[in-house]
């Protein structure tokens, strides 16, 4: 065992001795979290993982550590061994959550249909489905839906701190085609905080599915 694994247990293990919700726990933890975020071993998002599964899959790894840490067995190996696996584990979770939801429903996603024969149709995959003349396209009506925002369930759903951001700006900037980080831009964040933005708006287009699903369906 290394400095940097010995540094690890060392707090893994002043962490289980604290009460939970002391701050001398929230400390520990604090401490913990971002050394193993600086220590360079933890798993790298491989190609095929969107960064917001990755982002998403992370966050929980951190919550599991705050919520579980007592479930650490230093017998059993190094604390990243542990910290990995738990990340592997809520990696196939968060990419089944992915398929499921965040692909069937995020705005410009496609829709599963092994009937379309049109592929080289121009527009999002949304708009490949075929519609009369005069009916309005579904990324058409996602637009309307989040404008309109009747009952103010997409503005009120916003970064914490940063009211602006909510999700009816950044889900229509999306849908103008700007990048994640002139969104940031736009709705006051700084540049770099490109996954804050990402991993918000997949949490809402999950959050939000059943309710752009019924609008799209009336």
């Amino acid at each position: 065992m290394d400095e940097v694994d010995e540094r690890l247990q060392q707090l893994t293990l002043e962490a289980q001795q604290h009460p939970p919700k002391s701050r001398a726990r929230r400390l520990a933890l604090t401490r913990l979290i971002q050394m193993i975020q600086e220590s360079g071993r933890l798993s790298r998002r491989k190609f095929d993982t969107p960064q917001e599964v990755y982002e998403e899959a992370l966050q929980e790894v951190w919550l599991y550590l705050c919520r579980k840490i007592e479930t650490y067995n230093p017998a059993k190996g190094p604390v990243i061994n542990w910290v990995n696996f738990v990340l592997k584990r809520r990696l196939v979770d968060a990419k089944k959550r992915y398929t499921k939801c965040g692909r069937e429903y995020s705005l410009d996603a496609p829709i599963n249909s092994s009937s379309t024969s049109n592929v080289n149709q121009s527009g999002t995959h949304l708009d490949r489905v075929a519609q009369p003349e005069d009916t309005p396209l579904p990324s058409q009506l996602v637009r309307r839906c989040l404008k309109e925002d009747s009952d103010g369930l997409f503005t009120s759903k916003h970064i914490k701190g940063h009211s602006q951001a909510n999700f009816r700006t950044i889900a229509l900037l999306y849908l103008d085609g700007k990048t994640w980080q002139e969104t940031a831009v736009a709705v006051g964040l700084q540049p770099n905080k490109v996954s804050t933005v990402q991993s918000f708006y997949w949490r809402c287009c999950r959050y939000f599915a059943d309710k752009i699903k019924e609008y799209l369906q009336e």
